[in-house]
C-alpha cells in the first residue's frame, strides 16, 4: 500500500525558492508565520470537528488545542458563577501531562488566581497578564460568560494571530456552552410541562370524581326529600284510616252486636248480622294491618342483609316467630330489601290471622347464585288453596285476598319466583327465590 504523500510546505504552496536563506530574512520570518498560522488553522480545524459531539466534548478539544498551541501546561476553560446555570461543564482544566481537572479546589495556586480574576474581570477581548497568563473571554451575545485561561509556562508574548484563533474557539465554546443550557431548560420545561400536564389530568378526574359525588349526593337528597313527602303522606293515611274509618266500622260492629239480641226470634236476620258482625271484624283487622304498614316508614326497613327482620317485622300476639339466616349476608339494592321486608310482613300476618298457628319460621338463605326467602307455619292452610285465592283475587277487584296479590307484585317487581308448598311445620311454607349475580361480577 503506497503511503499517503506528505502535505505541502511552504515553498510548494507558494513556489518560492532561495539557495541563500541567510540573505533573505524577511522571507524566513514569513515562511515560519505561515508555518504557524497553518498550525493555527488545524486547531481550529480540529476543535470545528467536535462541535456535533456536544458541549463537553467540545470544551475539551477546546483546551487541548489551546495547550498545544500555546505549549503551556494548564489550560482552564471556565464559566462565571450565575451565568448559564444549566450549562455543562462549568469548568473544564488541563494540568501537566494533560491530567484532567473539573473544579477550582483542584487547582494549585498560580493557576486559580488568573482563573479567578479572568472571571470576575467581565471583559470582552482576550490580554495577556503581566506574569504570562493568557486570557480569552468566552463572549455569548456581546456580554462575558466566562473564561479561556492557559498559564504556567515560559514567559513569552503572544502574538495577535494566536489570540485571533483563541478567540475563535472560545467564542465556540461559548456558543456551545449557551446551547446546552438553553437545552437543559427546554428539557426542563418539557418535563415540568409533562408534570403540569399529568396534575391537570388528575385534577380533571378529582373534579370528574367529585361532580360525581356530587350528583350521587343531590339524587340521594332528592330520595330522602321523596321519602320524607312520602312518609308524611302515608303517615297522614294510617291517621286518617285510625281516626275515621276504622271508628266508624267499630261503630257498625258495636251496633250490629246491640241490634243481634233484638232479632234473636227471627232466625235468618239473626244470622245475617253475625255474618255481618264477622265482617266488620275481618275489616278492622285489614284496616290495622293496613295502618301498622302505612306507619312503618320506608327507611325503616332493615339495611344491607335484613339483619333486623324479625325485630321489623310485626308478630301478632300467640304467634311464635323465629328466624334463620343461611349462608353469608350479601348486600342488596334497597328497594330490593324493601319488598323482602314487606313480602315476610304480609306472609307473617296473614299466618296470624287466617292459618290458626301458634309457629312461624322465617328463613332467609343466601346462596351463590341467588337468595331464598321463606315463611312456614303450623296452621291449617293449604297450598293450593292459596294458589286458587292468588288466581281468583288477580281476576276480580273487591279486595278480597288483597295481600297475596301484593306478595305477587312485588316478587314481579324485583324479579323473583313466588311459590306455595306444604311446609315440614304442617302449614304453608311460602319461598321467594330471587336470583342474584355472582359476587366476583358485582364487585
Amino acid at each position: 500500500m503506497t503511503p499517503p504523500a506528505p502535505a505541502p510546505g511552504i515553498p510548494e504552496l507558494t513556489g518560492l525558492r532561495s539557495s541563500k536563506p541567510s540573505w533573505y530574512a524577511e522571507y524566513r520570518q514569513t515562511a515560519e508565520d505561515l508555518h504557524r498560522a497553518l498550525d493555527q488553522l488545524e486547531h481550529v480545524a480540529s476543535v470545528l470537528s467536535a462541535t456535533g459531539q456536544g458541549a463537553q466534548a467540545l470544551c475539551r478539544a477546546v483546551v487541548d488545542a489551546t495547550a498545544d498551541q500555546l505549549d503551556v501546561p494548564w489550560v482552564v476553560l471556565a464559566l462565571a458563577d450565575g451565568v448559564l446555570p444549566l450549562a455543562c461543564p462549568r469548568l473544564l482544566g488541563r494540568g501537566p501531562a494533560g491530567h484532567p481537572v473539573g473544579e477550582v479546589g483542584a487547582l494549585p495556586e498560580v493557576v486559580a488566581r488568573p482563573v479567578t480574576a479572568a472571571l470576575s474581570a467581565g471583559g470582552t477581548e482576550p490580554w495577556q497578564t503581566p506574569d504570562g497568563a493568557v486570557v480569552v473571554p468566552l463572549v455569548v451575545d456581546g456580554d462575558p460568560v466566562g473564561a479561556l485561561v492557559a498559564c504556567g509556562g515560559p514567559r513569552r508574548a503572544v502574538g495577535a494571530a494566536d489570540l485571533a484563533i483563541l478567540r475563535i474557539v472560545a467564542n465556540q465554546s461559548a456558543v456551545a456552552l449557551h446551547a446546552d443550557h438553553l437545552l437543559a431548560r427546554s428539557e426542563s420545561l418539557r418535563r415540568q410541562t409533562e408534570r403540569l400536564y399529568a396534575e391537570a389530568e388528575q385534577r380533571a378526574r378529582d373534579l370528574a370524581e367529585r361532580h360525581r359525588q356530587l350528583a350521587e349526593a343531590e339524587h340521594a337528597l332528592d330520595v330522602a326529600a321523596q321519602r320524607e313527602a312520602v312518609d308524611a303522606e302515608r303517615h297522614r293515611i294510617a291517621r286518617e284510616l285510625h281516626d275515621s274509618v276504622a271508628q266508624h266500622v267499630l261503630s257498625a260492629g258495636m251496633t250490629i252486636e246491640w241490634c243481634r239480641p233484638e232479632v234473636a226470634h227471627h232466625a235468618e236476620v239473626h244470622e245475617r248480622l253475625g255474618h255481618a258482625k264477622a265482617l266488620t271484624r275481618e275489616a278492622v283487622e285489614r284496616l290495622r294491618g293496613a295502618i301498622h304498614a302505612l306507619s312503618v316508614a320506608e327507611h325503616e326497613v332493615p339495611g344491607p342483609g335484613l339483619p333486623g327482620l324479625l325485630d321489623r317485622v310485626p308478630v301478632a300476639p300467640g304467634l311464635a316467630v323465629a328466624v334463620r339466616v343461611e349462608g353469608r349476608p350479601r348486600p342488596l339494592p334497597p328497594d330490593v330489601e324493601q319488598a323482602l321486608f314487606r313480602i315476610a310482613s304480609e306472609c307473617l300476618s296473614n299466618t296470624a290471622r287466617h292459618a290458626g298457628a301458634a309457629r312461624a319460621t322465617v328463613r332467609l338463605g343466601y346462596r351463590p347464585d341467588g337468595l331464598r326467602l321463606s315463611v312456614a307455619d303450623d296452621g291449617t292452610g293449604h297450598p293450593e288453596t292459596l294458589r286458587r285465592a292468588l288466581r281468583a283475587a288477580a281476576r276480580r277487584d273487591d279486595g278480597y285476598h288483597r295481600g297475596l296479590v301484593n306478595i305477587d307484585s312485588r316478587c314481579r317487581e324485583i324479579g323473583a319466583a313466588l311459590r306455595f308448598t306444604r311446609a315440614r311445620l304442617g302449614g304453608v311454607r311460602v319461598e321467594v327465590r330471587l336470583p342474584l349475580p355472582p359476587e366476583d361480577a358485582g364487585g
